[in-house]
């Protein structure tokens, strides 16, 4: 078996304000944070939505530095139909940053792993193929917006036993 990534589509998250701080270090579980994200735009090759309400992303950094990403965004497309995305993964930085982004201090985005694994809820018989392929998404974060773009796990029957 073989596996490979192919593009489907791109979210832009404008306007994403500043976190703001749940709790922080009690017993080594590190600084909860929430990211409200008020607009986004989700375009892929046959569709284009903009984000409902806002989105908003719980992240968890780590005593490591490593944050754990978990959000949750509605997005209308223009012809009426609805997708639900939930990403959950990690960001994260070589060792020697480590400190910078736990004062909260920039870092070069090149210097981020950051990689989630979404999961779709879709509401029309046409996008039901996003609930059946095995996505990731890479990411960045800019300084003023983040920036997303969706591939699809795709599998080539290859194997050799197979023949």
């Amino acid at each position: 078996m073989s596996l490979s990534l192919k593009k489907q589509f791109e979210v832009r998250l404008d306007l994403v304000a500043p976190s703001e701080v749940v709790g922080t270090d009690f017993a080594g579980a590190g600084r909860r944070i929430l990211v409200p994200c008020p607009q986004g735009e989700l375009t892929g090759p046959d569709f284009h939505g903009t984000m409902m309400c806002a989105g908003i992303d719980h992240q968890l950094v780590r005593d490591d530095g490593v944050t754990e990403i978990n959000a949750s965004y509605g997005f209308k497309l223009d012809d009426g139909r609805a997708v639900y995305i939930h990403v959950e993964g990690i960001r994260a930085v070589p060792d020697e940053l480590v400190e910078t982004v736990k004062a909260g201090g920039a870092v070069d985005p090149k210097q981020f792993y950051y990689v989630t694994t979404p999961t779709f809820e879709v509401y029309d018989e046409s996008l039901a193929w996003m609930t059946k392929k095995i996505f990731v998404c890479d990411a960045v974060r800019l300084p003023d917006c983040v920036l997303l773009t969706y591939y699809t796990v795709e599998q080539e029957n290859d194997h050799p036993a197979l023949d």
